[in-house]
């Protein structure tokens, strides 16, 4: 299926226009994430708009955009995205439990992971949203102690 990303907004912005104007962009280019990506990125936020009938790029949630990324980027950049965005939450997870922690409760000193797996929650709810939504991305031990290391 190949996806409209040239659409515009009301004030005759480009979505891609829209997109490189965001913080988010500028850490893909900076982490070198390869224009093939990038344009999977603005084809899922043109999805968004469309589905949505936006009519205002700025009115695509911020959870939705750093979503749009997760769902498009490798293992390591969707982890920094996430790790980076303020707004993710982060769950420790056992057997037979799960916790919310802190980004500093992920490894111990010597960067060993402290749970068995890991969950970053984001929420891309829009603001005219009755119920929430989330989007739950997974990471392995090897994922979070492969990252600490960077």
């Amino acid at each position: 299926m190949t996806v409209n990303t040239n659409i515009t907004d009301r004030n005759n912005v480009s979505l891609g226009a829209w997109f490189e104007a965001t913080p988010e962009y500028g850490k893909l280019v900076r982490l070198g994430v390869p224009d093939p990506v990038i344009g999977a990125i603005e084809g899922d936020l043109a999805l968004y708009a469309e589905d949505r009938g936006i009519d205002d790029f700025d009115d695509i949630p911020e959870g939705e955009v750093v979503a749009a990324i997760a769902d498009n980027t490798d293992t390591q950049t969707r982890l920094r995205i996430l790790w980076e965005y303020e707004y993710a939450g982060l769950e420790g997870c056992g057997d037979d439990y799960t916790e919310g922690i802190d980004r500093d409760q992920a490894v111990d000193d010597d960067g060993e992971a402290v749970f068995d797996r890991y969950s970053f929650i984001v929420d891309v709810s829009a603001s005219d949203d009755t119920v929430p939504d989330w989007r739950d991305y997974g990471f392995t031990v090897e994922d979070i102690e492969d990252f600490a290391r960077t």
